[in-house]
């Protein structure tokens, strides 16, 4: 039922921008209310007297028809001029209704639900505009409430008709704003929601390696200074694993870039294989270099770890047919660490162990390839290699 509702609604909507599909939507929302409304004072003066009602019964139907010929401009995309028409057509009825039937029906009320909605009803509304447009519709009010008192009008509406309509009037005018805000709310909350949606979407992008899936260098330096921060509260391990693809020029230029794609995926599966904690980070570094971080890993469990990452990419065999030292892809694994964070550290500070992982993966890689070298946090002399 409330699909057939919004479908009523929704010509010239599809196609356009978000805002535009709002300003479009609160148009027809007010033509097809603008009609409903109508039609309840139109039984009225049908059944008591039409006789009496006959001006202001057919001006209400040329009315009605002007509302539903909005939405058909809406469905042309004119919706500027529909906008226009609707807002001539419902102005022209408040003030011809109560010339007929008097302010004490209470019709004109209907402008406080137009001026609340006004701006709403543009794109772009200035304030050079929209106050005299304000200005307008409280003079509307003003001049037929001042105006068309019952007994200076062509049909007035006897009572107690005529208190039942004004206290209709009066609903219907706070019942019609409740719906549009709360219309106008709900679309506020799915702009936010897409705008919420597309921002993460967003964020996704700019953290993530479209190729392997993984997180970027930019995760990378945020993930260290955070892990960084937190030992300087809670003092513990950490250590920083660099790998990088032994030849992989030459297996590029040899099997081309959809199968140094493959490779690169194949060599992520391998890699996070190895890594089972939640806390565990792989980064793609950057062309055919990968970085792992292992909070809460002390050096022995660093180097055992990049050991396995290097056993786990060769038992891909991969074949390399271009590869100097190996039959088959491989890496060179760089790894650095720290077991327990002093004060003293800090005048490192986290770039330091990055740092220090490069440099061991450089050794690695001087050393021959397909091998894992182990650099401490501090000094440049203590070398572990296997």
């Amino acid at each position: 039922m409330l699909n057939v509702i919004k479908r009523s609604w929704s010509p010239g909507v599809a196609g356009n921008p978000s805002r535009l599909r709002r300003k479009i939507e609160l148009c027809n929302q007010v033509g097809l209310f603008g009609a409903i409304a109508t039609t309840p004072y139109q039984l009225f003066y049908f059944f008591y007297d039409f006789a009496l009602y006959r001006g202001v019964f057919l001006f209400n139907l040329l009315f009605m028809t002007v509302y539903l010929v909005v939405l058909l401009l809406n469905h042309w995309r004119w919706h500027r001029a529909a906008r226009n028409v609707l807002l001539v057509n419902v102005c022209s009825q408040l003030f011809v209704v109560t010339f007929f039937i008097s302010a004490g029906a209470g019709v004109h009320l209907f402008y406080f639900t137009i001026a609340s909605i006004l701006v709403f009803l543009f794109k772009r509304l200035r304030v050079t505009t929209y106050v005299p447009m304000m200005v307008l519709l409280g003079v509307l009010y003003l001049s037929a409430h001042f105006l068309f008192s019952p007994g200076s009008v062509p049909a007035p509406v006897p009572s107690p008709w005529i208190d039942i309509m004004y206290a209709g009037s009066v609903t219907g005018a706070l019942a019609l704003l409740g719906v549009f805000l709360y219309l106008f709310r709900k679309q506020i909350d799915q702009a936010e929601d897409e705008l919420t949606r597309t921002n993460q979407h967003l964020e996704t992008l700019s953290n993530t390696d479209p190729l392997t899936g993984l997180a970027n260098r930019r995760v990378l330096d945020e993930t260290l200074a955070q892990e960084w921060a937190r030992l300087a509260r809670w003092p513990g391990a950490l250590c920083v694993i660099m790998c990088d693809v032994d030849h992989f020029k030459l297996f590029n230029d040899h099997y081309g870039h959809d199968g140094g794609d493959r490779c690169l995926r194949e060599i992520t599966a391998a890699l996070q294989g190895v890594l089972s904690r939640p806390s565990d980070l792989l980064v793609r570094y950057g062309g055919e270099e990968f970085a792992v971080v292992l909070p809460g890993t002390d050096q022995a469990g660093s180097r055992y770890i990049g050991e396995k990452l290097r056993q786990a990419v060769e038992g891909l065999n991969i074949p390399n047919e271009k590869s100097v030292t190996a039959a088959c892809v491989t890496i060179s694994v760089g790894v650095s660490g720290i077991d327990h964070f002093s004060p003293d550290l800090n005048r490192h500070g986290v770039d330091h162990l990055l740092k220090r992982a490069d440099q061991a993966l450089y050794q690695a890689k001087a050393g021959g390839r397909n091998r894992m070298v182990f650099l401490p946090y501090l000094g440049a002399s203590t070398l572990v290699e296997q």
